[in-house]
């Protein structure tokens, strides 16, 4: 079954597609390059969440799934944890026949992107991790994933905290975190803000992402020095700087 409907970026194709026992709903914007966004947990979440990075349509084909227990996709009663989700996402791009992706994830998506890139790294172009979860199962495993990655925090995040930002950019050596401006200064909103950048720094996303697609390997380089207590120090058990 599949709805077609005008999108800000063109003609857009929202979509059920069946993979066994699950019914995932997609939202398909342009052509060109594959980039697929997959979205968080918080507060109802679906491709929608994603709704204003569509205009990246505008070079590449954008790829936005509703996971499943969200959106218009199955609900179980039970949502899958981030590594079946991740297998499904993988069978979706398969059945789709797409090959090569960028892989952008937020909040608990970033975990799931990290999952596709840990055990699928041939599908992966790259990645970009947007206040990304992860589970400290996938630290070790992440110096496997030699893709230019592009990992985005919010200085005064309090949900998933900058230094777990910093985690992923020592665990990830093609990786490049870049810090945005405290988000949560104006009173009207709560900390959570700081969080959803999808909303709250849209325009700051959506340049950083363009200047990284545009150059991937170029945008990545080796971290520079930084406080003991802002390198994932706990990565490193038992050395001690002197």
């Amino acid at each position: 079954m599949s709805v077609r409907k005008k999108g800000v970026a063109g003609q857009a194709e929202e979509r059920i597609v069946e993979l066994g026992e699950y019914k995932v709903n997609v939202a398909t914007f342009g052509s060109g390059p594959a980039m697929v966004m997959i979205h968080g947990e918080d507060k109802r979440p679906s491709w929608k969440d994603w709704e204003g990075f569509v205009v990246l349509a505008d070079s590449r084909r954008v790829i936005i799934p509703d996971l499943v227990g969200f959106g218009r996709s199955s609900r179980p009663s039970e949502v899958p944890d981030y590594k079946a989700q991740a297998r499904i996402v993988h069978e979706l791009l398969e059945k789709m026949k797409v090959e090569k992706v960028t892989l952008a994830g937020y909040s608990w998506g970033g975990q799931v992107a990290l999952e596709v890139a840990i055990d699928w790294p041939e599908s992966i172009e790259s990645l970009i991790l947007v206040a990304s979860t992860y589970d400290k199962s996938q630290l070790a495993k992440l110096s496997k994933v030699r893709k230019p990655t592009l990992v985005v925090w919010a200085e005064d995040d309090l949900v998933t905290q900058l230094k777990a930002g910093y985690l992923l950019r020592d665990a990830i050596r093609t990786s490049r975190l870049e810090v945005l401006p405290p988000v949560a200064k104006d009173p009207r909103h709560d900390f959570t803000i700081a969080h959803r950048l999808l909303t709250s720094r849209k325009e700051d996303l959506l340049r950083l992402f363009r200047a990284f697609l545009s150059s991937p390997s170029g945008a990545t380089a080796e971290p520079p020095e930084l406080e003991k207590e802002l390198r994932g120090m706990a990565m490193k058990q038992g050395t001690e700087e002197p």
